[in-house]
């Protein structure tokens, strides 16, 4: 954990506009600097960049936050990485709590494997690249239409067939061959002593999310068997959470906001030699949640693109699984039978891949069309082996809205009511309570609250009137701690922190919205702010009534013994009170 007052210390030294600087051409645009968004693909600038308050705002993709936000986003850290990054940049020392015994251990040892994975990788391209040893690996490589210089932008390299030729190199070293062994480099023998883990193979470095090598991919040159060999688990090692090409895809994946996702070292190399670079691959696991979870710091959106055999679509099917629940909108591009990225690529070039890209289906949608081709749809049977399928991968989109499309379009394919899908799912639409209906309401309330907080944002007299008024007599819960920081900022006579502020709330939709209002301040210039207040109140006053109207209608209708009667006159209650004090 790293001290509060050491956090603050840093925030206060990053100027935003340094950092930022590093990564994008600012140029100066009123109060703010503007230029091209890191973040997506855009040929007019809309990344702004505000100086005195500290934040910046995309208003192309919606990307907003303070400078920390922006190296976790743009260097793919978590807090603490981003803090300690951010420490070194502006000479913050940021004390280490003393480690104990065990903990100083797994450091040591993490580093010496870092090491140990570094020398290997030096060992092995220049095997590959000089001598006789490796002139076998360079000829394939050439069949397969791999020139050096993608070679070396991979650090491909070749593992001779002597029986301890990376052993004796990590000897000279001084390298621990114990440690060497606890990654698979070497093996150690029943007598004694030590023998190279990888021989006779073309090997590919798998590196972390910031480029350090953690293992190796070993292919062989001809049809034997193992096909590949992967490093073992390690301690810096699982392959459960490691993407092969993420570190050397992420600038380019952030940039289109995308990333191709397929299962082999050879055809994330035909995406990258046809132009397509923002690709990453498993190393021989299937997908989880742990790589999505990487893999959301830099992309929106994904799309599969797995063999098109029976081992390819149920891997896309796993997928499906954890894309649902992870709410990570994912489509499937479908290969034709008997081929793979790399040969079809090879065979008919990167205008067709597109095509297919093009015609990419949505992961569920490719479920739901791919399972009705299994079975006879005229029969009640087959209806029923489909529904038996969807019902518990329906539950798992989180999206109600998509959810209900899916359903509709379900039914509407099957030839069945739509109650009949959702009496499968083993629930009913949830949407049908009388509670919560009234909430699609509080859209246009929200919009005189943002502009509310953004007048106190600029104007200290709106925010001492809004002090007065009582801030919960007007925010909903989700801004209410907005306002009260911005309050308190003010009355201590400090600078506004609007990190802090930002950080406050919770939705990343409202987050957004926020720093859209707060990152410019032109539509506030020559602003009667007291009259502006005083709208606000009025536009608040106008939407509590139109609640307490539906909500009356919903009351009508309701069972006075029911739970939801109560509720609703509970929440009546607590609209009349707010309006009679905004009035």
């Amino acid at each position: 954990m790293i001290p509060e007052e050491i956090i603050r210390e840093i925030r206060e030294r990053a100027v935003i506009l340094d950092i930022i600087s590093d990564y994008v051409a600012l140029k100066k645009s009123g109060v703010n600097y503007l230029g091209l968004c890191p973040f997506h693909s855009e040929k007019t600038p809309s990344f702004n960049v505000n100086p005195a308050k500290g934040i910046y705002h995309c208003f192309g993709c919606g990307v907003g936050g303070d400078v920390v936000s922006f190296v976790m986003r743009i260097e793919g850290f978590s807090f603490p990485e981003a803090m300690k990054f951010l420490a070194r940049r502006v000479g913050v020392v940021v004390p280490e709590r003393p480690l104990n015994a065990a903990e100083k251990r797994l450091r040591d040892e993490r580093e010496i494997l870092y090491d140990v994975h570094e020398l290997a990788v030096q060992f092995y391209e220049k095997v590959l690249h000089e001598g006789t040893e490796g002139a076998a690996c360079r000829l394939y490589l050439k069949n397969r239409d791999v020139d050096l210089d993608t070679a070396r932008t991979y650090k491909l390299g070749y593992a001779p067939e002597s029986w301890d030729s990376l052993t004796r190199y990590l000897e000279k070293k001084g390298i621990p061959l114990a440690e060497a062994e606890k990654v698979g480099l070497v093996r150690r023998k029943e007598r004694g002593g030590y023998y190279d883990g990888f021989r006779n193979r073309l090997l590919f470095p798998i590196s972390d999310i910031h480029g350090r090598v953690i293992g190796f991919g070993g292919r062989v040159l001809d049809d034997s068997l193992p096909k590949y060999l992967n490093s073992p688990e390690s301690p810096v090692y699982r392959k459960s959470e490691v993407l092969f090409g993420l570190a050397m895809a992420k600038q380019v994946i952030r940039e289109k906001g995308e990333a191709f996702i397929v299962e082999g070292y050879f055809d994330h190399l035909a995406l990258f030699r046809a132009g397509v670079r923002n690709v990453v691959a498993t190393c021989g696991t299937a997908l989880t949640d742990a790589h999505l979870k990487y893999l959301r710091r830099f992309a929106g959106k994904a799309y599969l693109l797995f063999d098109a055999d029976n081992a390819g679509k149920k891997a896309t099917l796993r997928a499906m699984e954890i894309f649902l629940q992870e709410k990570f909108p994912a489509r499937v591009i479908q290969m034709p039978a008997g081929e793979d990225p790399d040969t079809y690529l090879e065979k008919y070039g990167i205008d067709a891949f597109e095509a297919l890209v093009a015609a990419a289906l949505p992961v569920f949608e490719f479920f739901f069309k791919d399972l009705c081709s299994q079975v006879e749809l005229g029969s009640v049977e087959g209806k029923m082996k489909v529904l038996d399928e969807l019902a518990p991968r329906l539950r798992k989109i989180a999206d109600a809205v998509e959810r209900d499309l899916y359903i509709r379009e379900i039914a509407r394919f099957l030839g069945i009511e739509e109650n009949d899908v959702r009496r499968k799912m083993g629930k009913e639409e949830s949407s049908q309570s009388p509670v919560r209906a009234p909430r699609e309401r509080k859209k246009p309330a929200a919009g005189a609250e943002e502009m509310l907080l953004s007048l106190m944002g600029k104007y200290p007299e709106v925010v001492r009137e809004v002090a007065e008024f009582g801030p919960t007599q007007i925010f909903r819960s989700e801004l209410l701690p907005v306002a009260k920081n911005l309050i308190k900022h003010v009355a201590e006579h400090k600078r506004i922190d609007w990190s802090h502020i930002l950080d406050s709330v919770d939705s990343l939709e409202e987050r957004s919205r926020l720093g859209a209002l707060f990152i410019s301040e032109a539509h506030l210039e020559e602003m009667d702010v007291h009259k502006a207040f005083q709208q606000c109140r009025r536009t608040l006053d106008r939407i509590a009534l139109q609640q307490i109207k539906a909500l009356g209608l919903k009351l009508a209708q309701a069972d006075p013994d029911s739970d939801s009667y109560h509720e609703l006159l509970r929440r009546i209650d607590s609209l009349r009170a707010k309006k009679s004090q905004l009035t």
